[in-house]
């Protein structure tokens, strides 16, 4: 199956990288950034100074504690910081050498038993669940699982150059999905060969067009559109080569090919390297002058940070700007305001790429209309699925933020 996407806008930006894998980067420390788990109080089970090994437990959710955050290197644990309500400000090893935990792979799986190795290994939280974006909860099944093999941001890598060594990791694991859900596993690709072969319950879907074709909402939105009641998950097409290498060696190899790009790159390419990685550690000798803004991220979407996002694929590097209005602004550049008006233009009409009304629903989102933004459809979509419309707008509105307070508003209520 092929989709078309017809809306959407391509963001031109100079620094596009070589899709062409360096073997590796070299980082001295690897980290979790509290921003990507804002909604989790969570139980610290190391303390400063204990050495762990590959695949060790660091911290859980307080709530559902058989979700696992483990450590994607070996090493010493250097800092821990916690902010309010105990929620994680950030956490930091220093890597070294060590050992790696080797988990009890089932011979037969079954549905309760990979999802305690998933649990178990960390790479639970590799799933986000719409609506409302979380980890989902534990013996909780989806109606379809969706595999993101497709990115569109700009100076993205190509998904199918990261995954070339991986092909048969990633099949592995696309057969591991079938088992947590009675619905289909959906592969979303740019067009071309596919990724994995159908089969029962698989699905080849290749999507073509600018961004946002290669977004999750885009893809959950053309194929099984969420409607009161239906649940369905996203993982990354990388995050399914770490599923399909845990249960070929029973070991977690949390690895990543991110894409180092942007006009602050002296040689923009494709990198590997570990989970969670500093982001000091990445750029070090790579800036083509100072004062650099170093993004965890895409340029539309990213954010500064101390080490890669957890649902990062691309450092992006650019030169710190004025503020500016138009189709050249990023909403990296400055602080956002929520004071002014949401002005229709045919960008912003293009810049969600859905059947949903983008300049009501904005409007609704900028002055808290709750029940209006749900009838518009908000709970289809997370924060990265109006990083466009927020870029296009040429508003200084946080509409991601904005977004998320609703979304938050609403999960209590349901």
């Amino acid at each position: 199956m092929r989709i078309s996407i017809r809306q959407g806008l391509q963001v031109a930006l100079p620094g596009t990288p070589e899709q062409r894998v360096d073997p590796g980067k070299q980082v001295s420390s690897v980290g979790f950034d509290g921003a990507d788990f804002a909604d989790i109080r969570c139980e610290i089970m190391v303390a400063e100074g204990d050495a762990v090994a590959v695949g060790s437990p660091l911290f859980r959710d307080r709530k559902r504690p058989d979700i696992l955050f483990t450590a994607p290197a070996a090493g010493i644990v250097e800092r821990i910081a916690l902010g309010p309500r105990r929620r994680l400000a950030s956490l930091e090893l220093r890597v070294g050498t060590g050992k790696a935990v080797r988990f009890s792979v089932p011979a037969a799986p079954a549905r309760d038993s990979v999802q305690h190795l998933l649990l178990e290994s960390g790479l639970w939280t590799a799933f986000r669940a719409r609506p409302f974006g979380r980890i989902p909860d534990p013996g909780s099944a989806p109606e379809a699982i969706f595999v993101t093999a497709i990115d569109t941001y700009p100076l993205a890598a190509d998904p199918k150059v990261a995954l070339q060594d991986w092909r048969t990791a990633f099949a592995h694991g696309i057969d591991l999905l079938t088992i947590l859900t009675e619905g289909p596993v959906f592969v979303c690709q740019a067009p071309g060969e596919n990724l994995v072969g159908e089969r029962s319950k698989v699905r080849c879907v290749q999507f073509a067009g600018p961004h946002p074709a290669g977004l999750p909402g885009t893809h959950i939105h053309r194929l099984l559109r969420l409607r009161p009641g239906r649940r369905v998950w996203q993982i990354h097409c990388q995050d399914v080569v770490s599923i399909g290498r845990l249960l070929e060696s029973g070991m977690l190899a949390p690895e990543r090919v991110i894409s180092l790009a942007g006009p602050g790159v002296r040689r923009p390419r494709l990198v590997r390297v570990p989970a969670g990685a500093s982001l000091d550690d990445l750029v070090a000798e790579e800036l083509t002058e100072g004062g650099m803004q170093i993004l965890s991220g895409p340029a539309i979407a990213g954010r500064e940070g101390r080490f890669l996002g957890r649902h990062h694929w691309q450092v992006t590097i650019l030169p710190y700007q004025q503020p500016r209005r138009g189709h050249d602004w990023l909403p990296s550049f400055f602080a956002f305001k929520q004071t002014e008006p949401v002005i229709p233009s045919e960008a912003l009409e293009q810049a969600l790429g859905l059947d949903i009304p983008v300049v009501p629903l904005l409007r609704a989102l900028s002055v808290g209309d709750v029940e209006t933004a749900t009838r518009l459809g908000c709970l289809e979509l997370l924060e990265e699925d109006l990083a466009l419309p927020a870029y296009a707008s040429g508003s200084r509105q946080d509409f991601p933020s904005l977004l998320r307070s609703t979304l938050d508003s609403l999960e209590g209520s349901i």
